[in-house]
């Protein structure tokens, strides 16, 4: 009897993990702090957004916009130097019958970079892609000064025809920042864009800039329970009754 309730009591906990088994939630990745987002090595491979408004005069312009994706691929030491890399997808997202350029982006750094605006090898701060200069500088419309933008141009207040337009496809630029020392987390903040050629709704080929806000992502949804298929408990149902069934025959005949 005992053996019986013991087979019986095996059964119950095999359907009972096949019913609680659950999947576990992924990490939210990236620490926001207000406009400023926190970047470390827990975060490579993962992406965040910056949505980006528009501005002509210092007046906010409806429908003048853009989106970065930046996904962070992580840490790498060259010699006594620490770079951050990033893939950044760029869209010119203007609509409501306004079209724009997006001609540069920038952030300012809570450290210090090094070689913004010289030297584009290993160990200093540069780019590639849609955008190909790394500069210093400021934004206009009252903006103001970033640590570091990239751009077409030979400065941060654009140039060139450079950039992504409204009928563009996303543009991609590596970015990478370089820093002294060992650096395993760094801030970014103050995310800005320049707009060129903005046409529509009374503009001409104006420019202005828009001011990026760090989208936070979703909170990972609760684990759900995995509920085996019916052909599945029933064929344990029925293997349980067979065992019981054979354990009590084998004491009939005993």
């Amino acid at each position: 009897m005992l053996r019986s309730f013991t087979n019986l009591a095996l059964g119950v906990s095999v359907l009972s993990a096949l019913g609680t088994l659950a999947i576990a939630p992924t990490a939210s990745a990236f620490t926001f702090n207000g406009s400023g987002i926190e970047i470390g090595t827990k975060d490579a491979g993962t992406s965040f957004k910056v949505n980006f408004d528009g501005n002509v005069s210092t007046k906010n312009v409806i429908g003048l916009s853009s989106e970065a994706i930046f996904k962070f691929l992580g840490f790498t030491t060259v010699g006594s130097k620490t770079e951050a890399a990033f893939e950044i997808t760029l869209d010119n997202t203007s609509s409501d019958g306004i079209t724009s350029r997006t001609s540069a982006l920038g952030f300012n750094v809570n450290q210090t970079l090094v070689g913004v605006g010289g030297a584009s090898g290993s160990g200093n701060t540069r780019s590639s892609g849609i955008f190909t200069n790394d500069m210093s500088g400021s934004f206009p419309n009252q903006f103001g000064a970033v640590d570091v933008c990239f751009t077409s141009g030979n400065t941060c207040q654009g140039g060139k025809n450079g950039g992504v337009k409204t009928a563009d496809s996303p543009g991609k630029f590596s970015s990478t920042l370089a820093f002294s020392g060992n650096v395993q987390s760094f801030t970014l903040s103050n995310f800005g864009v320049r707009y060129q050629s903005i046409d529509g709704n009374g503009f001409k080929g104006d420019s202005g800039t828009g001011r990026g806000i760090p989208v936070q992502p979703e909170p990972p949804k609760p684990p759900t329970k995995h509920v085996p298929e019916p052909s599945s408990t029933a064929a344990l149902v029925v293997l349980g009754a067979g065992l019981l069934y054979g354990r009590k025959k084998r004491s009939e005949l005993a």
